[in-house]
Order: structure tokens, then C-alpha cells, then sequence
């Protein structure tokens, strides 16, 4: 669209632009060429390919349970500060690289918590995106990730529960899209992620890729299924045996195959309200014994309404855990968990640039070993300013 209105506003000029001959006969044709690709420069200077915001969060609240502890739960209120921030080129030719840039931060404050002072999260994300052809489209997400803050490593290590993690991870994941008749499509995405950790949990890198097939119909809704297979290899952790014990000048890696599908609906042409459902089911296979294989499965559903000023969402999310190898608390059983997490999130649009926001956050660990149950709710209240 931006293609055609320069070609359409260079047109224009050039049907009012006096001819060589009548105004100017020393013209020669070479410098008619060159005030064309003058003008034309200027057009593009003129019509900004570049948009942005940036959006100022602040508020506070109240967690229950700041440690994720299953014996000794803590509590305290915080403060939270977050900025957010987006960029999108446009592309001016059909052809062009449209590029997005999202950045954000949030750090939160604990007001009355000795242990845990604090929990911050960073993200940084670029988007590129190139049609090939008619019915291809080049992408790439290159993302960047930080975060200090409390974190269940029970899933993937038996003798780490819930610990204050810091960590960087990065990871690149091209993709090439082919669009089919009836609005169909496929898509490939390798990816490469290498995850840093601080002690004590263990640097990995990450390789494999994903195949996904959908449908997008209605109002932008979309249908998609999809099948991946990730290989993660741990820097320095060992294989442990049938029973969980270490085996020396070994090194650990896991296989983690996943199918799925996403479900994406809007009901109405304004896409006010939207509805959101996902299933997955992973296999956790380490490459020793076996003692760390799990089955994971996992659903959510969530929906969302956007009024004039008034916008609501909640999501619910349920995931079950069942362990190959690894025993329950009395041996006789084999490990299993649930997590059953909720959230609802209210908000008020006060002007186009200030938004007033209410949340809650539950989450509950139900588990036949004890160390790994635990609760936390968290209260917050805070305004979003665009500036």
C-alpha cells in the first residue's frame, strides 16, 4: 500500500511538471533524471517508514509466597517499575525488509523480604520479515533474554528445587512460510538457543526446529498444528543411573520432541474479543539411563475483550507431569505433579496515553513429592503511560 501512494504522489508530480523544452531548453535529459531521483528521495524522506513507542509502567502489590517454598512461605508487598518499547519499519517497496524491534524491562521491589530483595526480567527481540515471492515469506527472530528471579528447576534437576536464578539466554530462529489456496499455509523454523546460568544450575545450548501447518480465516482468526523436536546439551552436568546416582565422565543431554496445536479466535470484525486455546504434549528423554524422562502435557484457554475503554482477560492453564524412573515420597509410586496456574488482568483506558490496570495471579503445585508443592498468589495495581 505504501508502494503505490509514492508511485501514485511521484506520478502526480511529474504530470505537473513543466517539460524541458517549455521552461528550460539547456535541461538536457540526464539532469531531468536526476531532479526526478531528487524528488523521489525527498518523497521518501518525507513519509516516515519508521513508527515507535514507549510505554512507562508503574505499581506495586502484594505476593504470597515470594520463595515458591513448599515448608516456609513468605510474604511481602513490592513495588514494580516496567518500560516497554516498540519500533516497525515499513517497508516502502512490496519487496522490502520490514523490521520490528520490542524491548522491555521490569524490575519489582520487595518491600519486607530479607532473602529475596528483588526479581527483574529484559527482553529484546528483532523481527525481520521479507516476502520472497507471492506466496513466500523469509522471517527471523533474534531474541535476547535476561532474568533474575525465582526459579522452579525441580522439573529437569531431582536435587534443585526453587532457587534465585540468574540468567542470559539468546537464540536465533529463522522461518520460511509458503502460503497454499484456501488461505492455508506451511512453516519451518529452525532454531539455536544458548542458555548461561549462574550457579547452580548448568549452561546448555539448544538446537532443532519446528514444522507447523494452519488455516487463517474469519477476522484474522488462525488454526494451526505443529510438531518440533529440540537437542539440549548440557555444558558440565553427568547422567545419573536407573536409581539417581551420579555416573562419573558422562555427559547429559535431553531429546524433547513436542506436537501441538493453537487455536485463535476473533468473533467480531473489531476484534474486540478474542479467544485463545493451546495444547501441547512433550517427551523429556535424557540421553543415559532414562531417570530423568517425563511426559508432559499441557493446556490453556484464555480470553480477552477490548472495549472503548474497558478491557478484560483471564487465563487458565493446567499442566500434568509423569516420570519414567523417578520415585514418590514413599517409593512405592512413580513421580507425578500438576500445576494448575490462573490469571485475570482489568483495564481502563483513562486517555490514548494513560491506562490503569488491576491483576491477579494465582498458582498451585499439587505433587505425590512434597518438596515439590507449593502456592503463590500475587495482587498488583499500576498505570501503563504511552509517552
Amino acid at each position: 500500500m505504501v508502494y503505490f501512494l509514492r508511485l501514485f504522489l511521484l506520478l502526480s508530480l511529474l504530470c505537473a511538471w513543466p517539460s524541458a523544452d517549455a521552461q528550460d531548453a539547456d535541461v538536457e535529459d540526464g539532469e531531468l533524471d536526476r531532479q526526478i531521483a531528487a524528488i523521489e528521495k525527498e518523497l521518501m524522506e518525507e513519509i516516515s517508514v519508521w513508527d515507535h513507542s514507549t510505554n512507562l509502567r508503574l505499581g506495586g502489590g502484594y505476593k504470597e509466597n515470594v520463595t515458591l517454598s513448599a515448608f516456609a512461605e513468605e510474604s511481602s508487598p513490592f513495588v514494580s517499575t516496567g518500560l516497554d518499547f516498540m519500533a516497525i519499519r515499513v517497508p516502502l517497496a512490496e519487496d522490502g525488509v520490514e523490521v520490528t524491534i520490542f524491548g522491555s524491562l521490569d524490575d519489582r521491589r520487595y518491600v519486607d523480604f530479607e532473602s529475596v530483595d528483588r526479581e527483574q526480567t529484559g527482553l529484546f527481540n528483532v523481527n525481520l520479515e521479507k516476502p520472497l515471492a507471492e506466496q513466500w515469506l523469509l522471517s527471523a527472530d533474534i531474541q535476547g533474554i535476561y532474568i533474575d528471579e525465582i526459579f522452579d528447576a525441580s522439573l529437569t534437576e531431582d536435587d534443585i528445587g526453587t532457587v534465585q536464578v540468574v540468567g542470559k539466554q539468546i537464540s536465533l530462529v529463522p522461518a520460511l512460510r509458503r502460503d497454499l489456496p484456501g488461505n492455508t499455509w506451511i512453516e519451518a523454523k529452525p532454531e539455536v538457543t544458548r542458555q548461561y546460568f549462574a550457579e547452580p544450575l548448568d549452561d546448555y545450548l539448544e538446537i532443532g526446529g519446528r514444522v507447523s501447518a494452519g488455516v487463517d480465516y474469519g477476522f484474522k482468526s488462525k488454526l494451526l498444528l505443529y510438531a518440533e523436536t529440540l537437542r539440549r546439551d548440557y555444558d558440565t552436568r553427568s547422567q545419573r543411573d536407573e536409581i539417581g546416582f551420579y555416573v562419573p565422565d558422562t555427559d547429559l543431554s535431553y531429546d524433547r520432541p513436542e506436537h501441538g496445536v493453537e487455536w485463535v479466535h476473533y468473533w467480531d470484525s473489531d476484534r474486540r474479543l478474542r479467544m485463545r486455546t493451546r495444547w501441547s504434549m512433550l517427551e523429556n528423554e535424557d540421553s543415559g539411563s532414562g531417570y530423568f524422562d517425563y511426559r508432559r502435557e499441557r493446556v490453556s484457554h484464555g480470553w480477552r475483550y477490548r472495549g472503548e475503554s474497558w478491557s478484560l482477560a483471564a487465563t487458565v492453564r493446567k499442566a500434568t507431569y509423569e516420570y519414567a524412573l523417578q520415585r514418590s515420597a514413599d517409593f512405592f509410586d512413580l513421580r507425578a505433579r500438576a500445576d494448575l496456574s490462573w490469571d485475570i488482568t482489568l483495564g481502563y483506558e483513562y486517555n490514548d496515553h494513560l491506562t490503569f490496570q488491576l491483576g491477579y495471579e494465582q498458582e498451585s503445585i499439587n505433587s505425590n513429592v512434597p518438596q515439590d508443592e507449593y502456592r503463590y498468589r500475587i495482587f498488583t495495581a499500576g498505570i501503563d503511560w504511552e509517552f
